[in-house]
Protein backbone atom coordinates (compact mmCIF):
# COMPACT_ATOMS: atom_id res chain seq x y z
CA UNK A 1 0.00 0.00 0.00
CA UNK A 2 2.59 3.01 -0.95
CA UNK A 3 1.39 6.10 -1.34
CA UNK A 4 1.18 8.51 -4.11
CA UNK A 5 3.15 11.64 -4.00
CA UNK A 6 0.01 13.42 -3.67
CA UNK A 7 -1.52 11.35 -0.75
CA UNK A 8 -3.18 13.79 1.35
CA UNK A 9 -2.52 11.89 4.42
CA UNK A 10 0.91 12.21 3.74
CA UNK A 11 0.55 15.96 2.68
CA UNK A 12 -1.45 16.75 5.80
CA UNK A 13 1.65 15.19 8.04
CA UNK A 14 4.59 16.71 6.73
CA UNK A 15 2.12 19.81 6.88
CA UNK A 16 2.01 19.20 10.03
CA UNK A 17 -1.68 18.89 10.13
CA UNK A 18 -3.36 17.59 13.59
CA UNK A 19 -6.64 15.97 11.71
CA UNK A 20 -3.89 14.06 9.42
CA UNK A 21 -1.96 12.31 13.00
CA UNK A 22 -5.20 11.66 13.98
CA UNK A 23 -6.57 9.61 11.05
CA UNK A 24 -2.92 8.24 10.84
CA UNK A 25 -3.17 7.14 14.84
CA UNK A 26 -6.96 5.77 13.71
CA UNK A 27 -5.76 3.50 10.74
CA UNK A 28 -2.12 2.37 11.89
CA UNK A 29 -2.58 3.00 16.20
CA UNK A 30 -3.71 -0.64 16.88
CA UNK A 31 -1.81 -2.25 14.98
CA UNK A 32 1.46 -0.16 16.22
CA UNK A 33 0.93 -1.13 19.60
CA UNK A 34 0.16 -5.19 18.68
CA UNK A 35 3.45 -4.86 17.11
CA UNK A 36 5.87 -3.22 20.00
CA UNK A 37 3.62 -5.63 22.67
CA UNK A 38 4.92 -8.23 20.65
CA UNK A 39 8.85 -7.22 20.68
CA UNK A 40 8.71 -5.75 23.94
CA UNK A 41 6.41 -8.00 25.93
CA UNK A 42 5.19 -4.91 28.19
CA UNK A 43 2.06 -2.86 28.08
CA UNK A 44 3.43 0.26 29.27
CA UNK A 45 6.73 -0.30 26.81
CA UNK A 46 4.66 -0.64 24.13
CA UNK A 47 2.76 2.17 24.33
CA UNK A 48 5.73 3.93 25.10
CA UNK A 49 7.20 3.03 21.31
CA UNK A 50 4.08 3.83 20.02
CA UNK A 51 4.17 7.34 20.99
CA UNK A 52 7.66 8.00 20.75
CA UNK A 53 7.22 6.53 16.91
CA UNK A 54 4.80 9.56 16.69
CA UNK A 55 6.58 11.83 18.19
CA UNK A 56 9.36 11.21 15.94
CA UNK A 57 6.80 11.29 12.87
CA UNK A 58 6.07 15.03 14.11
CA UNK A 59 9.33 16.20 14.41
CA UNK A 60 11.00 14.93 11.70
CA UNK A 61 7.65 15.81 9.42
CA UNK A 62 9.25 17.92 6.69
CA UNK A 63 11.40 14.83 5.59
CA UNK A 64 7.82 12.94 5.16
CA UNK A 65 7.78 14.56 1.49
CA UNK A 66 10.37 11.86 0.84
CA UNK A 67 8.66 8.79 1.93
CA UNK A 68 7.32 6.09 -0.90
CA UNK A 69 5.49 4.03 1.83
CA UNK A 70 4.01 5.12 4.77
CA UNK A 71 3.07 2.26 6.95
CA UNK A 72 6.89 0.90 5.87
CA UNK A 73 8.29 4.07 7.44
CA UNK A 74 6.12 3.83 10.47
CA UNK A 75 6.81 0.37 11.43
CA UNK A 76 11.03 0.86 10.85
CA UNK A 77 10.53 3.76 13.20
CA UNK A 78 8.43 1.99 15.45
CA UNK A 79 10.88 -1.07 15.33
CA UNK A 80 13.80 1.68 16.30
CA UNK A 81 11.56 2.74 19.04
CA UNK A 82 10.95 -0.24 20.67
CA UNK A 83 14.59 -1.34 20.30
CA UNK A 84 15.89 1.58 22.00
CA UNK A 85 13.62 0.80 24.99
CA UNK A 86 14.27 -2.59 24.79
CA UNK A 87 17.92 -1.37 25.73
CA UNK A 88 17.00 1.14 28.28
CA UNK A 89 14.95 -1.81 29.95
CA UNK A 90 18.38 -3.72 29.52
CA UNK A 91 20.63 -1.38 31.21
CA UNK A 92 18.30 -0.46 34.08
CA UNK A 93 18.51 -4.37 34.51
CA UNK A 94 14.14 -4.68 34.67
CA UNK A 95 12.40 -7.52 32.72
CA UNK A 96 9.08 -6.42 31.43
CA UNK A 97 6.13 -6.81 33.06
CA UNK A 98 4.59 -10.10 30.66
CA UNK A 99 7.26 -12.01 32.09
CA UNK A 100 6.08 -11.25 35.92
CA UNK A 101 2.53 -12.04 34.59
CA UNK A 102 1.14 -8.89 35.60
CA UNK A 103 0.08 -7.61 31.95
CA UNK A 104 -1.79 -10.03 29.71
CA UNK A 105 -0.93 -9.78 25.89
CA UNK A 106 -3.73 -8.12 23.63
CA UNK A 107 -5.81 -10.83 22.59
CA UNK A 108 -7.24 -10.05 18.88
CA UNK A 109 -9.02 -13.18 18.19
CA UNK A 110 -10.79 -15.11 20.97
CA UNK A 111 -8.61 -18.20 22.80
CA UNK A 112 -9.04 -19.69 25.73
CA UNK A 113 -6.77 -19.15 28.37
CA UNK A 114 -4.42 -22.28 28.10
CA UNK A 115 -4.01 -22.17 24.26
CA UNK A 116 -3.43 -18.32 24.28
CA UNK A 117 -0.60 -19.05 27.32
CA UNK A 118 0.63 -21.77 24.88
CA UNK A 119 0.85 -19.73 22.08
CA UNK A 120 2.60 -16.79 23.55
CA UNK A 121 5.03 -19.10 25.19
CA UNK A 122 5.99 -20.22 21.60
CA UNK A 123 5.96 -16.89 20.23
CA UNK A 124 8.72 -15.69 23.08
CA UNK A 125 10.81 -18.65 22.21
CA UNK A 126 11.00 -17.42 18.40
CA UNK A 127 13.97 -15.92 17.23
CA UNK A 128 13.80 -12.64 17.36
CA UNK A 129 14.12 -11.95 13.47
CA UNK A 130 11.40 -15.06 12.85
CA UNK A 131 9.04 -13.04 15.68
CA UNK A 132 9.47 -9.96 14.08
CA UNK A 133 8.16 -11.08 10.72
CA UNK A 134 5.56 -12.69 11.84
CA UNK A 135 4.34 -10.00 14.50
CA UNK A 136 4.84 -7.24 11.48
CA UNK A 137 2.34 -9.51 8.92
CA UNK A 138 0.38 -10.81 11.11
CA UNK A 139 -0.37 -7.77 14.03
CA UNK A 140 0.88 -5.31 11.63
CA UNK A 141 -0.97 -6.51 8.31
CA UNK A 142 1.83 -5.78 6.37
CA UNK A 143 2.76 -6.93 2.68
CA UNK A 144 6.00 -8.72 2.62
CA UNK A 145 7.20 -5.70 0.10
CA UNK A 146 6.79 -3.81 3.60
CA UNK A 147 8.43 -6.29 5.73
CA UNK A 148 11.09 -6.19 3.84
CA UNK A 149 11.75 -2.46 4.02
CA UNK A 150 10.97 -2.21 7.66
CA UNK A 151 13.78 -5.02 8.36
CA UNK A 152 16.06 -3.76 5.58
CA UNK A 153 16.11 -7.40 3.80
CA UNK A 154 14.84 -8.64 0.55
CA UNK A 155 10.76 -9.29 0.14
CA UNK A 156 11.91 -13.18 -0.32
CA UNK A 157 13.66 -13.09 2.99
CA UNK A 158 10.81 -11.40 4.71
CA UNK A 159 8.53 -14.31 3.36
CA UNK A 160 10.95 -17.05 4.75
CA UNK A 161 11.30 -15.71 7.86
CA UNK A 162 7.46 -15.56 8.49
CA UNK A 163 6.96 -18.72 7.11
CA UNK A 164 10.38 -20.41 9.12
CA UNK A 165 8.69 -18.92 12.14
CA UNK A 166 5.07 -20.46 11.33
CA UNK A 167 6.74 -23.62 10.73
CA UNK A 168 8.58 -23.38 14.48
CA UNK A 169 5.18 -22.15 15.72
CA UNK A 170 3.24 -25.75 13.92
CA UNK A 171 6.45 -27.58 15.87
CA UNK A 172 6.30 -25.69 19.37
CA UNK A 173 2.43 -26.11 19.77
CA UNK A 174 2.67 -30.00 17.72
CA UNK A 175 1.76 -31.59 21.01
CA UNK A 176 -1.15 -29.50 22.46
CA UNK A 177 -3.03 -29.47 18.93
CA UNK A 178 -3.11 -33.14 18.89
CA UNK A 179 -5.06 -33.46 21.91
Amino acid sequence: MAETPGDPLLTGLAAGRDEAYAALFARDGPALFRVAFALLRSRPDAEDAVQETFVGLAQTRAALTDVDNLRAYLFTALRHAAAKIAARRRSENRAPLAECGTVAAPQPRSLDTESAARLERALAMLPTIYREAITLKIDGGLTFREIAAVLGVSPNTAASRYRYALAELRDALRGYTDE
